[in-house]
């Protein structure tokens, strides 16, 4: 019986530590052909809805009105730093495209509204009035070719405008985009607790211009955050380690 008492709580331990296993944040930026298919086949794939709304079409060319999507969506924009504002075009069509490594990503950008980066660094945060599970944005005419200094962002946040604590970051894959393709970064947090993400143009010495169109983002089919263990889980989980060393050493008799 002993034994038997000690095979559940040693079970019953592990099930405990797994659920409090730190979650993960997946992104997709590593494959510039098939980053966003393989963010959106992932997203439904976990029983996810993708939002497409955000594209800008909608809005004035000009000032970007940061609360445009706010009441349909539920989405949040605020740029800050060296921005431009919306602009509408194929995009930027700066001209260098003989640096190598050429990639012409997920194809052209065809002509429609844009948010029109500027030649020093700046940010998009983009806030949500719910927690999502995925997030992602095209970025156009991107130049990365030139040893890192050109290097892109996405980081997700468990709190609203960029707060919280910080699910994690990814960085671009660095090579030449140019003139007006499309490189696409995406993330997934399968605790479905991203409240914003900052998606930031580090632009280190060479004043490239790129532009950000269609994002994307997703909602789960659970409409709140993965459980994060409470107290009593833990001291529960004490009590166990405490009595199986005590059920170990009386066999050991």
């Amino acid at each position: 019986m002993k034994k038997i008492l000690a095979v559940l709580m040693m079970g019953l331990l592990i099930l405990g530590v797994a659920g409090m296993a730190d979650a993960a944040l997946l992104g997709y930026v590593d494959s510039p052909s098939t980053n966003s298919t393989d963010w959106a086949t992932a997203v439904t794939n976990s029983g996810g809805v993708i939002n497409a709304n955000v594209n800008f079409n909608s809005l004035s060319t000009g000032v970007l009105n940061g609360n445009f999507y706010q009441g349909t969506d539920g989405v949040t924009l605020t740029a800050s730093g060296a921005f431009n504002g919306v602009a509408f075009g194929e995009g930027p069509a700066q001209g260098n495209v003989y640096s190598p490594i050429l990639n012409s990503g997920e194809g052209l950008h065809s002509a429609s509204n844009y948010l029109n980066g500027g030649s020093g660094e700046w940010q998009l945060t983009v806030s949500f009035d719910s927690v999502v599970s995925g997030f992602g944005l095209n970025t156009i005419d991107y130049f990365g070719a030139s040893g890192g200094q050109e290097s892109l962002t996405i980081e997700a946040f468990t709190g609203a405008g960029g707060t919280g604590t910080s699910l994690g970051s990814f960085s671009s894959f660095n090579q030449n985009y140019q003139m007006n393709h499309i490189y696409f970064m995406g993330l997934i947090s399968d605790s479905n607790d991203i409240m914003s993400v900052v998606f930031t143009d580090f632009n280190g010495g060479t004043g490239d211009v790129i532009g950000v169109d269609d994002i994307v983002f997703a909602t789960s089919s659970s409409s709140s955050p993965a459980p994060v263990p409470e107290p009593a889980t833990m001291l529960l989980l004490g009590f166990g380690l405490v009595a199986i060393a005590g059920f170990r050493k009386r066999l050991q008799k």
